[in-house]
């Protein structure tokens, strides 16, 4: 089996060959009938990310006229907005006017939203964390120091 490792800064390594690989060489290994598996600098497997990568960057992007490219941009812009719905529709056009095969978009556009909704649930998460940190708290917080502020407050007047 042939691990490849990637790197932070996106290089692919094959740790086999011990020298740094592309793309296309990812794809001419599969192609080969080579079994190929690629981990990222966490150790997670990404073997499906990649090929998906190799496959769509061999097969279409190289026959994409720069308006279908535009497009499809444009789609990835429209799920960073929040609307996934436009993305799909930009991906069904270019299947229907046969620049994109359906099982590649099909593919593609679960890697994208998945990797969107990954991305936003983290994004989440270090909002919330970054105004824990900055000393604000939540309503029950809030509530529950207030009570406990007033309770204070009574017994100090007494």
């Amino acid at each position: 089996m042939r691990i490849i490792e990637k790197y932070k800064n996106r290089k692919l390594y094959d740790t086999n060959m011990k020298k740094f690989i592309t793309l296309n060489d990812v794809a001419n290994f599969v192609k080969e009938g080579e079994t190929v598996k690629i981990i990222d600098s966490l150790g997670k497997d990404i073997t499906q990310e990649i090929f998906l990568k190799a496959r769509i960057k061999g097969k279409i992007f190289c026959s994409l006229k720069k308006e279908m490219i535009e497009r499809l941009i444009q789609g990835f812009i429209k799920i960073f907005k929040g609307n996934t719905d436009d993305f799909i529709e930009i991906l069904l056009d270019l299947v229907n006017q046969g620049v994109l095969p359906a099982d590649i978009a099909k593919e593609l556009g679960n890697a994208v939203i998945k990797h969107f909704n990954e991305f936003e649930e983290n994004m989440k998460k270090d909002i919330i964390e970054l105004i824990k940190s900055t000393g604000f708290v939540s309503k029950e917080e809030y509530d529950k120091l207030k009570e406990e502020y007033e309770a204070l407050k009574k017994k100090c007047e007494n």
